[in-house]
């Protein structure tokens, strides 16, 4: 069966427009399905003629729904959203790319401004939350509030830095700048270390607090004897007294009343040490503890 060939042509099934015919119509009948629609539709262009713009469309209720052929890049164009079935995803080379529940395996970039609950997160590269928190991937540190950190691990806020540095043999663990470092319990300094090196344990007025020493404790010494749980390698002083080691009474500087200085040369016939019995400069000097022939 033929008509004109500009208007239309039926050949082996295949239904052909004319330049006559500007649509096609398809309206709605008794019948819920359309029977023998085993060919393909081929919406042909020419060089005078394109495709674009071409395509189905839905009219007669509301505004017209259409599916058809744009340009700009070349596309697929929707008026409306597009619905799969819950258990259909989108494709990309046969490759599942989205789904309901996931993005595809080959998902590499993404302009994402909002996600919901994350059960987990691999990150490959550089990261930066919120520009607070930043991970730099070519150095391996991680910066909360600083963004080129010192450390790698870094915590910093008002030009005051934090830093935790593993290194081949040891830890580096505090300030980075020169700023004091407290270490607090229920907001209170426990242990303060000044940043020109001064330390303060305990707090100032609670006399009640207990610090233990579990070891042997040197002061101005490197090399620890197992001889002595305390050890020091100059004068002490203790409830204002002090007390150091001298091979003579002192004949400079002020001592006050109650020094005693420790023979550091006893023998027989010489005494144990001197006592200070008089504050002054040097002070007077008494000795004490005769040792015998």
């Amino acid at each position: 069966m033929s008509t004109r060939d500009d208007i239309i042509s039926i050949r082996n099934g295949l239904v052909t427009l004319g330049d006559a015919i500007a649509n096609l119509s398809v309206h709605a009948s008794a019948d819920e399905t359309v029977v023998n629609s085993n060919k393909t539709i081929n919406f042909a262009g020419s060089e005078t003629t394109p495709i674009y713009g071409k395509g189905l469309q839905w009219s007669g209720f509301g505004n017209t729904k259409m599916l058809n052929f744009q340009a700009n890049p070349d596309r697929l164009w929707s008026s409306n959203s597009i619905d799969l079935h819950r258990d259909a995803h989108y494709s990309i080379d046969n490759t599942m790319v989205l789904s309901t529940e996931e993005l595809g395996p080959t998902i590499r970039n993404s302009n994402l401004r909002s996600v919901g609950v994350l059960n987990g997160l691999a990150v490959n590269g550089d990261m930066n939350i919120d520009q607070f928190v930043f991970w730099n991937s070519g150095m391996n540190r991680l910066g909360v509030g600083i963004e080129a950190g010192n450390g790698q691990l870094s915590v910093a806020s008002n030009y005051v830095e934090f830093r935790v540095q593993p290194n081949d043999v040891d830890v580096e663990v505090g300030t980075y700048t020169t700023h004091d470092l407290r270490i607090q319990t229920d907001s209170t300094d426990r242990i303060l270390v000044k940043a020109n090196g001064d330390i303060t344990i305990g707090t100032q007025g609670a006399t009640d607090k207990k610090v233990k020493i579990h070891g042997k404790l040197a002061v101005g010494i490197n090399n620890i004897r197992d001889d002595a749980d305390f050890e020091v390698a100059g004068p002490v002083r203790m409830e204002g007294k002090r007390f150091s080691v001298a091979d003579d009474v002192p004949t400079v500087g002020v001592h006050a009343k109650g020094d005693i200085v420790w023979n550091s040369n006893p023998v027989a016939g010489s005494v144990i040490g001197w006592v200070c019995i008089v504050t002054g400069t040097p002070g007077s000097w008494k000795s004490f503890g005769n040792i015998s022939q």
